[in-house]
């Protein structure tokens, strides 16, 4: 289908000198909202009603030329290209151009006409194809309802299409499960149904719109001739893949022959033991592999000549032990047709059953320590998943090594429980542990909160001097939180800590002898703040000597239902509260990816608890950023639109900030901010203090 067949050849120009106020007339009265403009029967511009909306909004007297508010740059079609080529995305209009004369005009809904037309075109003959396949063919809507039955799947279910389209399938067909496919979304092969008695094999699939799930479609085949045969294969099939599976499965070796000695099959087994495999034994008689000097001497060639099972032992050339058991097979006529032998690596099993033993007891012994930790810190240490576990085992073995720990995650994973896990189980467990958090306290007093100050070593400063962090947590350790925050100068003095064991304080001259064990604790990416030059490579080197990650709650997501359960029964402990957590509502908290990690969740569930208005916390209690979740990641809504093509580093400040801009203005309170755009409250203020956002709280 042609431009040509649907474009107006009534065309309304414009010249480049008419006002605007003219142009507007000229639409109103003609009931368009585009136009080209025309100079010297030349087409050089095109001018619509959203080009005069811009002008008026922006104060532009209405005796202003079109020319200067017109497009210059026009897409111009051909009247004979095919309509399915027309972007309607790039514009809502086309001037139609044969040669340099301007013969025609469309416009979006013309192109939908046609388009339109050829869809009704292709639909008949799609309902021919269909109707002239072979095999039965239905599809059913979302809700389950018929919308094709062609001929064959009347002559199949012997129901004439006008009598089933748009009823419900399994109303028509109670064995099918076609409506399941909507549900699930699944692509099924081979499915054995049977439809008026007759056996068919059938295809099914989802059918898509836009990746939304729109209905399902089934293709039928009549397999009822060939089924009983189908069967038998299968099975035949089936038991011989469960026999490969059985022999190659084996731990103990495995070795066939005929009646003659000559070897039939071997498993992998006998290779791992004696290091001989199929090239070396295959098509060969027990004969050959003894004479050669391949095989010393064989079981199999034994129970041929004595003709009744044998068992003995062999020493391989590598001084494996085997124990070897050879039966014989007897036919009908009680002639031996096959050898099965069986090899068991007996040094093996013993050195198995040795390390079996030091596993058991190395399992024992950590798992007696994790339940020393779990009833240490009962109340804080939850979990389930195995990669927790992992980490707390690790923690258990960091702990007994006097050395720096970098502990690295998110927001709220419980890096301090790992941290204080790390001290309690140390050689400073009764010896000071003292936290200070680099994000929390002004570049202007961290210093001396580090290292303290003489007498008199700035405005303010006490008279006799103060210790700083580093001697207070002398003979312990000192968690420095956030550390990632810490400035470029003072990192220098904490590598000199760290390497030197002393420090100065502000204002001294004389060193500070201090011993203390440093455990770190980010949730910034420091390898990526070393490359940018924010933190400093040796000082990173130095503290990431045993690196620790927790990984976020969206990442052991097992942990999230015996976390509800934990903060559910504290929080009605606390308020004298019997709340109870639906399932659906539990569910759906195990799928959310929880920016904030378990401190987020701590402080839903509190909420949930003191603001539900039954005793069982439904759905409905929910926030409506957490039911939104899941929708909001299937829709594709541009928020942020591109204009112009810049850095990528800039492009993200500069949308950050602006979000952030947006947010503040919105709520005003960090909380939620945090929670309208899924951080934690840390990353909202020191974002804003990044952006030089004013906090209007702090400034009343």
């Amino acid at each position: 289908m042609k431009i040509k067949n649907f474009m107006s050849t009534e065309i309304i120009k414009l010249d480049p000198e008419l006002s605007l106020q003219q142009a507007c007339r000229i639409f109103l009265e003609k009931k368009i909202d585009g136009a080209p403009v025309v100079k010297e029967g030349k087409i050089i511009g095109l001018l619509t009603k959203t080009h005069i909306l811009r002008a008026f909004y922006n104060g532009v007297s209405p005796g202003e030329p079109v020319k200067n508010f017109m497009t210059r740059e026009v897409k111009y079609l051909h009247p004979d290209t095919d309509i399915r080529d027309v972007d309607i995305m790039y514009t809502g209009r086309y001037p139609v151009l044969e040669g340099e004369k301007l013969v025609g005009f469309i416009t979006k809904s013309d192109i939908m006409r046609g388009l339109n037309r050829l869809i009704d075109e292709m639909s008949g003959q799609l309902e021919a194809v269909i109707n002239s396949a072979y095999n039965p063919i239905i599809a059913i809507d979302r809700e389950g309802k018929i919308r094709i039955w062609n001929k064959a799947a009347e002559k199949l279910a012997d129901m004439p299409a006008e009598k089933v389209m748009g009823k419900f399938i399994n109303d028509v067909i109670p064995e099918s499960e076609l409506f399941n496919i909507v549900k699930t979304g699944k692509t099924e092969y081979g499915i054995k149904l049977k439809i008026n008695n007759i056996s068919v094999i059938t295809n099914r699939a989802p059918i898509l719109e836009n990746g939304v799930i729109t209905g399902a479609v089934a293709v039928l085949y009549d397999v009822s001739e060939i089924e009983k045969i189908s069967q038998e294969l299968e099975y035949v099939k089936s038991l011989n893949r469960e026999l490969d599976a059985i022999f190659e499965a084996s731990f103990d070796g495995l070795y066939i022959t005929d009646g003659k000695g000559k070897t039939l099959r071997i498993n992998k087994a006998i290779k791992r033991m004696t290091g001989l495999g199929e090239k070396e034994l295959l098509h060969k008689t027990m004969n050959e592999l003894v004479a050669n000097g391949t095989l010393s001497r064989s079981a199999t060639l034994i129970v041929l000549e004595k003709k009744k099972p044998i068992t003995t032992t062999l020493t391989t050339i590598t001084g494996k032990t085997l124990l070897v058991s050879a039966v014989p097979v007897f036919d009908e006529q009680g002639e031996i047709v096959r050898v099965v032998t069986n090899v068991r690596d007996i040094s093996e099993l013993n050195r198995l059953k040795q390390k079996i033993e030091q596993l058991e007891g190395l399992k024992k012994h950590y798992e007696s320590q994790v339940n020393q930790l779990k009833e240490k810190f009962s109340g804080r240490l939850v979990f389930k998943s195995k990669v927790m576990e992992d980490i707390i085992y690790q923690a258990a073995r960091i702990a007994e090594v006097d050395t720096t720990v970098l502990i690295t995650g998110e927001s709220g994973t419980g890096k301090e429980v790992i941290a204080e896990i790390i001290q309690k189980n140390s050689n400073r467990r009764d010896k000071p542990f003292i936290k200070i958090n680099c994000a929390a306290l002004p570049e202007n007093l961290i210093e001396s909160e580090l290292f303290g100050y003489e007498a008199g070593a700035f405005t303010g400063a006490k008279r006799e001097g103060k210790p700083g962090m580093f001697e207070l947590a002398d003979g312990g350790t000192l968690l420095l939180d956030e550390i990632g925050e810490l400035p470029l100068h003072l990192q220098v003095k904490l590598l000199r800590a760290l390497q030197q064991q002393e420090i100065f304080r502000v204002g001294g001259t004389k060193p500070v002898k201090v011993d203390v064990r440093i455990i770190a604790v980010t949730n910034r990416d420091l390898e990526k703040q070393v490359r940018i030059g924010e933190f400093r490579k040796d000082l990173y080197y130095r503290i990431n000597v045993v690196p620790l990650n927790i990984p976020p709650l969206r990442e052991r997501r097992e942990d999230i239902p015996i976390l509800i359960k934990h903060f559910l029964d504290m929080f009605n402990k606390r308020y004298n509260m019997n709340k109870k957590m639906s399932g659906e509502v539990v569910e759906v908290l195990t799928r959310y990816y929880w920016p904030g990690n378990i401190r987020q969740l701590e402080n839903l569930l509190e909420r949930l608890v003191i603001t539900s208005n039954t005793e069982l916390i439904s759905l409905s209690d929910l926030p409506e950023y957490i039911l939104s979740h899941e929708k909001a990641e299937n829709e594709e809504e541009e928020a942020i639109v591109v204009n112009r093509v810049l850095p990528l580093k800039q492009a993200v400040e500069i949308t950050e900030k602006k979000i952030l801009e947006k947010a503040w203005q919105l709520y005003n309170s960090c909380q939620k901010t945090a929670e309208a755009l899924e951080v934690d409250p840390a990353t909202v203020s020191r974002k804003m203090r990044k952006y030089k956002i004013a906090n209007k709280k702090n400034h009343k």
